[in-house]
């Protein structure tokens, strides 16, 4: 059966996300998003975080990062690297965690906010990235598009193959939950001569509408949200595959803000 998701992928992650993520670009994008919105945060939320690719790359530039992320797996990974970076980390589900201090701005990368499957989840995870910010402080994160799930990831299989891991990426979308399935199957050539190591892991992950996160945002506690094809500033289009998306904290917002079922959506904006 499928192991939990970033168990056994948790050490192979870096190597195959270096890959194919070119992690450097998408940190200097978010430099750019800083600068854009003319804030000079010193202390940095990674919602997330996972082993912390980015996370250690912002720490080089000088912030001081906080790195929250539910898979103790994932979080070893970046304590065995961070050495003496400025890197806190915290062992929390993103849908429910506090900070001991705040931080002046957060980040989210790589889709992770898709693997929040309920309209609940987003405005619980939302609520907490807003308690961590001061007034007026700026959360930025990216998400697959509607498009990107059902027509770029779509339902199809790939094989890919990085040093001693061979693996299988199979997705399969659903349009009526608007949620893509990825079944990942891992052969691991340990160089003894005897049959690979073989694992599984299933990851899930939605896709919203800019109706539905602009409403979980604005019902968390968010306001002047903005929508950006990822990469740049331009609009989103029908074609874009992956959306950043930049809120600001609204000023005397109350620190408990109810959730509401629902979310479902029929705007496909």
């Amino acid at each position: 059966m499928p192991g939990v998701p970033f168990v056994e992928f948790a050490r192979h992650y870096d190597v195959f996300m270096n890959r194919y993520v070119d992690y450097p670009d998408w940190v200097r994008y978010v430099v750019r998003i800083f600068r854009k919105f003319r804030v000079q945060p010193k202390r940095v939320l990674d919602v997330a975080c996972g082993t912390g690719i980015p996370t250690v790359l912002m720490a080089k530039r000088g912030y001081e990062m906080v790195g929250v992320d539910r898979s103790g797996e994932m979080l070893a990974v970046l304590e065995r690297k961070r050495q003496k970076l400025p890197i806190e980390t915290v062992q929390a589900d993103i849908r429910d965690f506090e900070l001991d201090r705040p931080v002046d701005a957060a980040v989210c990368l790589y889709d992770s906010i898709n693997y929040l499957l309920e309209y609940d989840d987003l405005v619980r995870c939302f609520s907490c990235v807003r308690s961590a910010l001061p007034e007026e402080g700026l959360f930025t994160f990216d998400m697959n598009t509607l498009y990107g799930l059902a027509e770029f990831w779509g339902s199809k299989t790939t094989p890919r193959k990085v040093g001693n891991i061979a693996s299988i990426w199979q997705n399969e979308y659903d349009p009526e939950s608007r949620v893509s399935t990825l079944h990942l199957t891992f052969w691991e050539d340990s160089g003894g001569g005897g049959e690979p190591l073989r694992f599984e892991e299933t990851h899930q992950e939605r896709a919203y509408t800019r109706k539905e996160v602009r409403q979980a945002l604005e019902q968390a506690g968010f306001g002047k949200v903005s929508f950006f094809s990822h990469g740049g500033f331009m609009p989103v289009g029908p074609l874009t595959t992956r959306m950043m998306i930049v809120a600001r904290k609204r000023q005397g917002t109350e620190d408990k803000v109810q959730t509401r079922s629902g979310g479902r959506g029929v705007d496909f904006e």
